[in-house]
């Protein structure tokens, strides 16, 4: 038997406030999550590419590349059931999230070079606690429906047609449903926690040509259109959070949050300098193929008083895998070393 408790107005309990609208106080996202709608602002070095490089006169390998990422959690309802008598806290949320990358030191124009649009709803959070260790609880999320669109910045367009480009852009489009399951949920406590997820993303398809991506004729040479057939993503993460730990500094603990992907490396060509070729250029063909990716964050997180909602945090970011931005997920080498403030809800 199911029971059921929750009101239309914010209650306190045991289990925390419930009700409409109330963001839940469980579930927080892992700081190297790469998919979160957790706003970050990012600095650092990347590698260069001719896909998205149009300072012809930038030769250098590595260049000084942001990244932002704007978002919100969107809470609808927070609430506790009982399943064979033993309390769990549940929430259904939504998310909107934005991640714009752009080279803000290129001499031509600081071009836009990627956005990325996410929207997902309903996501489902189910807990149970423990109370023990060390296994604390066991978070449960399934995220329904969640759509991905990205936009390459107009400059970078113009650029790419002008270059010759077989391919000026992408339609990077589709939605997708993902599950997880988490050991000791990473959200703020007085003790030091070790939160472990395992999960996967699945992508939606209408028909066998559905994927990823589509290409029009205006966008470039269709006859070498590959649609993409891999539809699973695998993931797993780690994160230490260490409020007692010997290195916090007065509010400040420190945190280290990984992730290790399997992601799907899109199946069209990129390009590569080439100052041999007359087109300055030469054409990479490499098939589709699943591409382990890292993500990594350390530095210190600032719990903020009880009770306060919105948390920052200050880290080193390492990412080396695919390039993780809309359309040039193509290109199998990318890294990226910088630093990251981060705003939690």
């Amino acid at each position: 038997m199911i029971w059921i408790s929750g009101s239309l107005l914010a209650q306190g309990d045991s289990t925390g406030p419930t009700g409409f609208f109330v963001p839940r106080h469980f579930a927080r996202y892992f700081i190297s999550d790469i998919g979160s709608p957790v706003t970050k602002v990012q600095l650092g070095i990347g590698t260069n590419g001719a896909d998205y490089n149009n300072d012809p006169g930038r030769t250098a390998k590595n260049i000084v590349l942001e990244e932002i990422t704007l978002g919100a959690d969107i809470p609808l309802y927070s609430g506790n059931f009982r399943l064979a008598g033993e309390l769990l806290r549940f929430s259904v949320a939504g998310s909107i999230s934005s991640v714009i990358w752009f080279d803000f030191l290129n001499t031509q124009s600081s071009p836009i070079l990627d956005v990325d649009y996410r929207v997902g709803c309903p996501e489902i959070y189910i807990v149970k606690d423990f109370n023990s260790k060390p296994i604390r609880n066991v978070l449960l999320r399934v995220a329904f429906l969640q759509h991905e669109s990205t936009h390459i910045g107009d400059e970078l367009t113009l650029y790419r047609k002008e270059a010759g480009f077989p391919i000026t852009r992408m339609n990077v489009s589709y939605e997708s449903g993902e599950m997880s399951l988490t050991l000791n949920d990473p959200a703020s406590g007085k003790d030091n926690n070790h939160a472990f997820t395992l999960g996967g993303r699945l992508l939606y398809k209408n028909e066998p040509s559905d994927g990823y991506y589509t290409m029009q004729t205006w966008e470039g040479d269709v006859s070498g259109f590959v649609s993409s057939k891999r539809r699973l993503e695998g993931y797993v993460r780690y994160q230490y959070d260490g409020p007692a730990g010997p290195l916090r500094i007065g509010r400040f603990y420190p945190v280290v949050s990984a992730e290790l992907r399997q992601r799907v490396k899109y199946g069209y060509s990129y390009y590569e300098t080439d100052a041999a070729s007359e087109t300055g250029f030469r054409v990479i063909t490499a098939p589709e193929k699943y591409a382990p990716c890292l993500n990594i964050y350390a530095g210190w997180h600032d719990p903020g008083k009880p009770g306060q909602r919105g948390h920052l945090g200050g880290y080193f970011r390492y990412y080396t895998g695919i390039n993780p931005y809309g359309q040039f997920r193509n290109i199998p080498h990318y890294s990226f070393f910088g630093v990251a403030l981060v705003y939690e809800q």
